[in-house]
């Protein structure tokens, strides 16, 4: 069993909102709220493992449910890893990142078309495309997958988005169709996944 968290909410997410890519943003008091409620609502599921982004926002939000996780059983922290994994960060978005999407909307207007019309083509100006982060956060997923240990992966909205985006078979074209909320929980079947995600990397699926 593996399952993908969405980190909790920051201030960049509620409006006017904000490109938050690679900065660091903190947890706002809902967001570390959502993250204490994950980690009561998640006791009992047998974790053994906790992979994180590297982002503030990501860590933070790993650290609160695995406090949760093991508060009260008397167990140490060492029993239940957490593990950075900067594999399962945002897209890199480059010249976007920390301005309003309003802003963007009104002044890059071709380049923001083309995000929302052509994801699978679309790159991040100064950054990232959607396509490479698919990669580094699916190589990561494999990899938890042959562990074998009943995992918790911490990560981003477009993270889940693009793992949703292989599992249906959509391909990054489908990104805006995905959805996911802040403090999310999505259950990913590991059967076949780690050869599944292995063949797609070398080009073979």
């Amino acid at each position: 069993m593996i399952l993908l968290l969405r980190h909790g909410q920051t201030d960049w997410n509620v409006e006017p909102a904000r490109c938050q890519g690679w900065d660091e943003v903190p947890l706002n008091e809902a967001g570390r709220a959502q993250a204490r409620d994950q980690g009561r609502a998640l006791r009992g599921r047998g974790l053994e493992l906790v992979v994180t982004s590297h982002l503030t926002r990501v860590r933070e939000t790993a650290e609160l449910v695995r406090d949760e996780l093991l508060a009260g059983t008397g167990v140490d922290l060492e029993t239940l890893p957490l593990v950075v994994d900067p594999r399962l960060a945002e897209t890199q978005r480059g010249d976007w990142e920390t301005r309003p999407f309003s802003e963007i909307v009104a002044s890059d207007t071709g380049a923001w078309r083309h995000y929302r019309e052509h994801p699978e083509t679309f790159r991040f100006p100064g950054g990232e495309s959607l396509a490479e982060q698919q990669r580094r956060v699916l190589a990561c997923l494999r990899d938890v997958a042959l562990d074998g240990r009943p995992a918790l992966l911490v990560t981003h909205g477009g993270g889940i988005r693009l793992v949703h985006c292989f599992l249906d078979g959509r391909g990054v074209a489908g990104f805006h169709e995905a959805a996911t909320h802040d403090g999310g929980v999505d259950e990913v079947l590991t059967d076949g996944l780690a050869q599944r995600i292995e063949s797609f990397l070398l080009g073979n699926a």
